[in-house]
């Protein structure tokens, strides 16, 4: 992850839709906002939200000690330390913006809940909450094998989680639209052998694509962006991504 997540058309996607959802007019954040990474992962995107918004607080939490040794280098100044989204510590009391990308489909929404309640509890009112899930069971993969996936979520369950927390759902949409036939293509293969727990299961990440085909898909996940980020709602995709808002 560390090593293809600059670069990899997928993750790059995933930032650009945070970075031109965050510069729509309505989900401006306050000047040196207090910015939470919940599982922050190796880091790349902690350090894009870091010189996008410039805050005042930058910080991530992971339950992986080998993931956090990643996000130092990148990001030194960023205040990285280990904790579980199911029962998270928090070095600040209020926050603007939390962020949780493809964490809360590892321990399940269950397990998570009352962490997802802490995390919330300390958004400041107008603060933002940024979510990327998996979409749909049946699209249930070796590569998720691979990471540990447990759930794999549609839009209404994503609208129900953010509305049980106490969020009003501003953004919501299935990314990854256009790319959707490929993506199921791709992992057709693995789909009826994959089973959670599978220690032999690989990640779609050991297959890097060539620079053409990194170039071309993250050119369609850019115009993507564009669609949701203005409040286009995708009606499917691999992927669910939401904004939602604390009273």
């Amino acid at each position: 992850m560390s090593r293809v997540e600059e670069t990899h058309w997928w993750y790059r996607g995933l930032r650009d839709v945070i970075t031109q959802s965050l510069r729509e007019p309505r989900f401006r954040l306050p000047p040196s906002p207090h910015v939470l990474d919940a599982g922050c992962g190796t880091g790349q995107n902690l350090k894009a939200l870091g010189e996008l918004l410039q805050p005042a607080y930058l910080g991530g939490f992971d339950i992986s000690e080998d993931g956090l040794g990643f996000a130092r280098r990148k990001v030194p100044a960023a205040d990285l330390y280990q904790s579980d989204l199911a029962n998270p510590s928090l070095h600040v009391g209020e926050l603007d913006l939390v962020v949780s990308l493809d964490v809360i489909c590892l321990p399940g929404v269950e397990r998570a809940r009352e962490g997802l309640k802490k995390v919330v509890a300390a958004l400041r009112p107008g603060g933002l909450f940024v979510l990327n899930l998996p979409a749909y069971d049946w699209l249930y993969s070796e590569h998720d094998a691979a990471v540990h996936t447990t759930e794999r979520y549609t839009s209404q369950r994503v609208r129900a989680l953010l509305k049980s927390l106490g969020l009003r759902v501003e953004l919501l949409s299935y990314r990854l639209f256009f790319l959707f036939p490929l993506v199921v293509l791709r992992r057709l293969p693995s789909l009826m052998r994959a089973r959670p727990g599978d220690r032999d299961a690989r990640s779609d990440l050991h297959a890097m694509p060539t620079e053409f085909t990194n170039r071309s898909l993250l050119a369609v996940l850019k115009l993507e962006s564009q669609l949701i980020a203005r409040g286009a709602r995708l009606p499917w995709g691999s992927s669910v991504f939401a904004i939602g808002r604390k009273a």
